[in-house]
This record gives structure tokens, C-alpha cells and sequence, in this order.
């Protein structure tokens, strides 16, 4: 019995082995440019020459970003779709689930589609998170879920972040759904970016169309678990509770079920056009960077708003090619203010190879970190979504990023673009140096120091998965 056991114990250590070997080593082998993808964007109209039906809304502030979300469920009438990569049941994630609550209990149908890793982290064992998925008119969808069968696509995520209500508007950004990035917090925050776009044809706007189909087609992918809910009468205690939460929310945010000024508030844009990597959970081919590039090739100033900057090869190219037609500006959090541990080590062993590319780095110091996601191309064109510029959005995760013809959002944002180059070291691809007129250098303490000075050998081989 013992050597039985002895042996089961020797299999098992073995499998698991073999799990973590194939999932650090297929990574590496990332596929190539597609060939049929470039044609398609060659083909494909990214701008208009007069306003469309759809107008935006550009959310930068995490409480304004809490109550546009609370607006668009508190007037749901019919459907709800919430689909996030990392969905918490903390203070701000909870007042999303209270308002979900309220919108299943007057009979909205809802669907939520939620990363299995983020799921069974934070919302596996969450009361107030059964609760909102008991509804009969609530659906779960866990895509790639945590279990035996999905071992070997673990590295497989989905990064997705977007909500659409009534199939007459949606949010899209980089924003997670908890404390992180929603509400009037403080401390522990992240600074990111939604764009709100407001149907006005009845449905009928193209990008609502686009986002709507891509939500139906990986609702129905092989990778994804749906759990439909059965209300029980056991859990009274538990639906009181998130009827006083959302009580509080409507005394706070009084307008949250009465808001109506969604035409009044957004702006007129020209066109909206849905750009993603696949659905799948598998290696996928670098669509979004593909598109990037082929929307740059003939600009005249590209400037990249990143978390960070981890690439290969091929994305130190598609940075290059760039470069070589125009000037290109790369703005990235500094190492002592990020708050990715991965980005900021890899950027201290690859600076140099970032630079070599002809790009203007700024090493941006703002008071919190800066996880917002964007292209501004030349004066018209922006891109705004959940797509980092690292090897993990570029071949790994679902990525979602809207490329939105206007030449007011490009302005506002390179608004806030000129701003954050004011608080950051700008530095050139010759290596000279210059600190903004805003900018608030930060010494690194030794435990600091030690800590990147270990990660900076530990992350080497694993680059292709951060």
C-alpha cells in the first residue's frame, strides 16, 4: 500500500510538473501576424466624414465611473450584460452587485461573464454575490474556469471589461469592477479610463452592434460555464442586506434611477469601431497590436498611454515601424510609482531596447498609478480599452479596444496626456533626460532596490506570462 501510494504521489508530482512546464513554455511560442486580419483592416472604414448615431461620454474619475455605471443599471429596463475581468465583492464591487440585485428583482434579465480566476478568488465565496446569481433571470458565465480539465490552459484569461444595458448603450474601458478603480477612495487606487457610448438610432449604432455580437459569441464558447440561477426562499436574510446597500446608494446618488440626460451629456463622434483579439481560450494571433499599427503607419505623432511596456521582438518592430514614420511618445508609470511589481522589473532590464526603437519614453511620477489604456493617433483617432502593451493582452487574453474618430476626445485626451508628461522624466531614444515641470522624483529605498534587484533575474524567463 505504502509504495502504492508512494507511486500515486511520484504521478501526481510528475503531472503537475508537466502542467507547469507546458504552460511557462507554450507561451514562447507566439504566433505570427495574421495575414487575412491585415487584409480585413485594409478594408475596413475606421472614420467618417460626418457624425454618427452614437455619442460618448470619456470617464477618467473612479467616483464618476461608480455612478455612470449605477445610472446605466438604475434605468435597465430589460437586459444587463456586465462582462469583467476582475469582479470583488469589497466595498464599490458590492454597491455594483446591491444595483444588479434591485435590477433582477424588478425582472431585468441579466448575464454576467466574470474570468474563472478572479471568480474563484474573490466571488466563490461571496454571500452577496450567490444572492445576485439565485435570480431566475440571472446567468453566470465563468469563463475558463479554475478546474482539472483547464490546467493546461490556465494562462488563458479573460480581460474583457464592458457593460450594456437595454441594447441602447454600454460602457467599455480598462477599469475593473472593485475599490481599485471605482468609488471616492483614496488609498490603494488606480487612475483608468471608460468611454460611455449612447445609441441614438434605437439600437441600430455600429459599435453597439459590434460589442453585442462579440459578447454573444464568447457567451457561447466552449470555455465558458454558465450557471442559471433558482431564487430561494432560505436567503432572506441575505437579500435584505443588499436592499440596504442599494437603499444607501440611492440617497447618496439620488438620480440613479431617474437619469435621463444620456443625449444631454455625451458628445457628438464621427465613428466607432470595435477592435479584439478572439474569444478563445488559446494563443492568439496579435490583432489589436496589428490593428495599432496599421492605424499609425501613416501618422504623423503617435502617442501610447501603457501601465507598462513588456514585448518581444515582433512588438519592438511594430514600435520601430512606427517610429520611423513619425515621432512616437511612450507614457508608462515610473518604476517608483507603479504598481505592477512584473512591469516595473521588466522595464529596468529592457529600457534600453525601448528606446532603441526611436520612441520618447516618460517615466510618469502622477499621484496614484496610472492603469488607463490609449492610442491617440495624430489629431482625429483614438483607441481606449483594456489592451496593455505586453506580451500577455498582445497573445494571451481576450483585449477589447474601441477606435473612436474624433477630433474633441483625441483633443481631451491629449489634454490629459500633455499633463502626465508635465509629472513625468521624459527620456529620449538617445538617453538624454529631462524632468517636467510637474514632475516629483522618488528615491527608491534599499528593500526596494533588493526586491526589483531579484525579480529582475527571477522574471527573465517568464516574461511571456506577466
Amino acid at each position: 500500500m505504502k509504495k502504492l501510494l508512494k507511486k500515486a504521489g511520484k504521478a501526481i508530482l510528475l503531472f503537475l510538473l508537466i502542467v507547469v512546464v507546458v504552460n511557462v513554455l507554450l507561451p514562447l511560442f507566439c504566433k505570427k501576424p495574421d495575414k487575412e486580419y491585415a487584409e480585413n483592416l485594409r478594408k475596413t472604414e475606421f472614420t467618417a466624414e460626418t457624425t454618427g448615431t452614437e455619442k460618448i461620454c470619456c470617464i477618467d474619475d473612479n467616483e464618476e465611473a461608480l455612478l455612470w455605471r449605477l445610472r446605466m443599471i438604475g434605468t435597465a429596463r430589460e437586459s444587463i450584460v456586465l462582462s469583467t475581468f476582475d469582479l470583488r465583492a469589497d466595498e464599490n464591487g458590492t454597491k455594483l452587485l446591491a444595483a444588479l440585485n434591485c435590477a433582477a428583482s424588478r425582472g431585468v434579465k441579466i448575464q454576467l461573464l466574470i474570468d474563472g480566476i478572479y471568480q474563484q478568488l474573490f466571488l466563490a465565496g461571496s454571500s452577496d454575490f450567490q444572492v445576485l446569481s439565485s435570480y431566475d433571470n440571472v446567468e453566470v458565465g465563468v469563463y475558463n474556469p479554475v478546474i482539472p480539465a483547464n490546467l493546461f490552459k490556465v494562462n488563458y484569461r479573460m480581460h474583457d471589461k464592458y457593460l450594456i444595458v437595454d441594447e441602447k448603450m454600454y460602457l467599455l474601458g480598462g477599469r475593473n469592477s472593485n475599490d481599485i478603480f471605482l468609488g471616492d477612495q483614496t488609498k490603494g487606487i488606480n487612475v483608468d479610463r471608460d468611454i460611455l457610448v449612447y445609441d441614438t438610432s434605437g439600437g441600430q449604432g455600429e459599435s453597439l452592434q459590434q460589442i453585442e455580437d462579440y459578447f454573444h459569441k464568447i457567451w457561447k464558447e466552449s470555455c465558458v460555464s454558465i450557471k442559471k440561477g433558482k431564487k430561494s426562499s432560505k436567503d432572506t436574510d441575505a437579500y435584505r442586506h443588499m436592499e440596504e446597500i442599494y437603499a444607501t446608494l440611492l440617497k447618496k446618488y439620488n438620480d440613479i434611477e431617474t437619469y435621463s440626460a444620456w443625449e444631454k451629456d455625451t458628445i457628438e463622434v464621427n465613428k466607432i469601431t470595435l477592435i479584439h483579439n478572439g474569444t478563445q481560450a488559446e494563443r492568439k494571433t496579435p490583432q489589436v497590436l496589428q490593428a495599432i499599427q496599421y492605424l499609425s503607419e501613416n501618422a504623423d505623432h503617435v502617442t501610447i498611454q501603457t501601465p507598462y511596456v513588456i514585448c518581444n521582438r515582433y512588438m519592438y518592430d511594430v514600435l520601430q515601424r512606427i517610429s520611423d514614420h513619425g515621432k512616437l511618445q511612450i507614457v508608462l508609470n515610473a518604476v517608483e510609482k507603479g504598481s505592477n511589481p512584473w512591469g516595473c522589473t521588466d522595464y529596468l532590464n529592457q529600457k534600453k531596447r525601448i528606446l532603441e526603437t526611436g520612441a520618447d519614453v516618460y517615466e510618469l511620477m502622477n499621484d496614484y498609478p496610472v492603469h488607463t489604456k490609449a492610442v491617440l493617433v495624430d489629431e482625429r483617432l483614438s483607441v481606449v480599452g483594456s489592451y496593455n502593451l505586453d506580451m500577455r493582452s498582445t497573445y494571451l487574453d481576450t483585449e477589447l479596444m474601441l477606435v473612436i474618430d474624433s477630433e474633441k476626445l483625441n483633443q481631451q485626451i491629449r489634454e490629459t496626456e500633455s499633463d502626465y508628461m508635465e509629472k513625468s522624466k521624459e527620456v529620449l531614444a538617445n538617453g538624454q533626460e529631462t524632468e517636467g515641470a510637474k514632475y516629483q522624483g522618488k528615491v527608491l529605498g534599499w528593500k526596494k532596490k533588493l526586491y526589483y534587484g531579484m525579480l529582475r533575474i527571477i522574471i527573465r524567463p517568464l516574461r511571456q506570462l506577466l
